[in-house]
């Protein structure tokens, strides 16, 4: 059985987060985790610290209230086995993200606000950039309640994103759009890439399928607007977790579009 993970600090992005997941539980066959994150604010304890209670109470007055509301979140799905975690053994959020290992992350994401990684970016462009698995990010004003119409952004160096993909949705019933951003970098015969096109809707045994080359300005702007041209569920990109100064001198495209978009984003690890 797959393994969903739902990183949580209670806020509303997150609980959209939860409800996707729950959503796609069913359909994958899969468990849900719901993790949190402890974290004991030393600074702030030591300042305020009264004779009624000392470190060790403190601590676990955030765990009990953590539990509570983990407890709080899985009430609402009764139909649903969900596993709540607490992680207390970590310093940061990245790391306890990933020690899970999951298959799926799903996560929210406020941009610059909730939990922040002031020296790196956003938490959900970190987990995107380091995890192995999958992460599906939703904005706290974006609803998926439908798997219908599913945008494939794809220059097709890299296609595996596809299969895994597939692995984890069904795509026999949605509509699969493909399309490539010209940003006016690209000089070569276009017939070439819907003949690749082609031959990737058969390699993958793609149903449904349409493919078109979308001219705008730049890449993440001409995909975010290509997907509410076509009131897009979800979109699906593949990444290549850059890291350090390649980082910084390329960016990253799947990255800008879910700091942007307000569709979901799925992004898929491309060795």
């Amino acid at each position: 059985m797959k393994t969903i993970l739902v990183p949580t600090d209670f806020n509303l992005a997150a609980e959209k987060a939860m409800s996707v997941a729950v959503m796609l539980s069913s359909k994958i066959n899969a468990g849900v985790k719901l993790m949190t994150m402890l974290r004991f604010p030393k600074l702030s304890f030591a300042l305020i610290e009264s004779s009624t209670q000392n470190a060790a109470e403190y601590l676990d007055s955030l765990r009990g209230e953590a539990n509570r509301e983990i407890q709080r979140w899985k009430d609402w799905y009764p139909e649903v086995e969900i596993e709540g975690i607490v992680k207390e053994d970590f310093d940061e959020l990245i790391p306890a993200i990933l020690s899970e290992e999951a298959d799926l992350i799903v996560m929210g994401s406020e941009g610059a606000n909730g939990w922040r990684d002031y020296i790196s970016g956003t938490n959900s462009q970190n987990v995107i950039r380091k995890a192995d698995c999958p992460v599906l990010v939703l904005k706290e004003n974006t609803q998926l309640e439908k798997l219908e119409r599913i945008l494939f952004v794809t220059d097709f160096e890299k296609t595996g994103f596809i299969e895994k993909t597939q692995e984890l949705l069904d795509l026999k019933n949605t509509r699969n759009y493909f399309v490539f951003i010209d940003a006016g970098e690209y000089d070569e015969d276009r017939k070439e890439l819907y003949e690749r096109a082609r031959e990737v809707q058969k390699e993958y045994e793609i149903q449904n399928f349409d493919f078109e080359i979308y001219h705008h300005d730049n890449i993440p702007g001409g995909i975010i607007q290509y997907a509410e041209k076509l009131n897009i569920d979800l979109i699906v990109m593949y990444t290549h977790g850059r890291k350090g100064m390649q980082r910084f001198l390329f960016g990253s495209i799947a990255e800008q579009v879910v700091n942007s978009s307000t569709t979901p984003v799925l992004s898929v690890l491309e060795h």
